[in-house]
């Protein structure tokens, strides 16, 4: 797939936002500007902005509790983003969530998940209505590595895989499920735990926000198509620690 060059452009620009806006997050976090936690995905940006643009207006898209990234690259507006996150009424959800449970009606973002899993169950509703109301839409659900271990994933694969459900799971395979590494936790790769139940998979750089563009985009049009569940595995690396004041001492780097 050749990618125009203005498209290339988009992507970077987007990321270089997404960066500094989560830079300014923790700047404000640190100095007592925003009070509760807020979780970054300084490292992430080619994942969520490759994914992100893969994705269609009419895709319904759950996130992650590490979701500012993938909220930008999604379309929300910053300005508002940002009220949300710092509590203010001209926020998303007028200052009432904050950043682990925003949502974004305008953008068919359903809600992030300060739950870890909880967007599983939730997808697979989606993804059942989509079906129910004969929609061409597709349900998208974000989730890190360390959610994968969790009876959910399973369940929701297996409920994804025997309803024929149109849900494409992202999994952003930051490596540390708050300060344990996968390796810890689990033998294999999260998509083979997918193929188990016979779901369409694939994997792909999630530093390279060119690769992650392309693939994702076959998997979801494979998922809108055929009205069938898909994961792909984003490997990528989040450089700051789980939350704005970790200082990540379980990390070399």
């Amino acid at each position: 797939m050749k990618i125009e060059e203005s498209k290339k452009l988009e992507f970077f620009e987007k990321m270089i936002f997404i960066r500094q806006f989560e830079y300014k997050i923790v700047d404000f976090a640190r100095s007592g500007k925003i009070f509760g936690s807020v979780h970054l995905c300084v490292g992430e940006e080619a994942s969520a902005v490759g994914s992100g643009y893969a994705l269609k207006k009419e895709d319904y898209v759950l996130l992650t509790h590490r979701g500012h990234g993938q909220a930008i690259a999604r379309g929300t507006d910053v300005k508002k983003l940002l009220a949300e996150i710092s509590g203010k009424e001209s926020g998303l959800c007028k200052g009432r969530v904050g950043s682990m449970h925003f949502f974004d009606k305008d953008n068919n973002i359903l809600g992030c998940q300060g739950i870890l899993g909880a967007q599983f169950p939730i997808t697979i509703g989606v993804g059942l209505a989509i079906n129910l109301r004969k929609e061409k839409s597709i349900a998208v659900c974000y989730f890190g590595d360390g959610t994968s271990n969790q009876g959910l994933f399973y369940e929701s694969m297996n409920f994804a895989d025997i309803w024929n459900l149109p849900v494409l799971f992202i999994c952003l395979n930051n490596l540390y499920g708050m300060g344990t590494h996968y390796s810890k936790t689990c033998k294999i790769d999260i998509f083979e735990k997918a193929r188990l139940f016979g779901i369409k998979t694939d994997t792909a750089d999630g530093n390279n926000v060119e690769e992650t563009y392309e693939k994702t985009l076959n998997l979801a049009e494979y998922v809108r198509k055929n009205k069938k569940p898909a994961l792909i595995e984003l490997y990528t690396y989040r450089w700051l620690g789980h939350s704005a004041l970790d200082s990540r001492p379980y990390r070399p780097i």
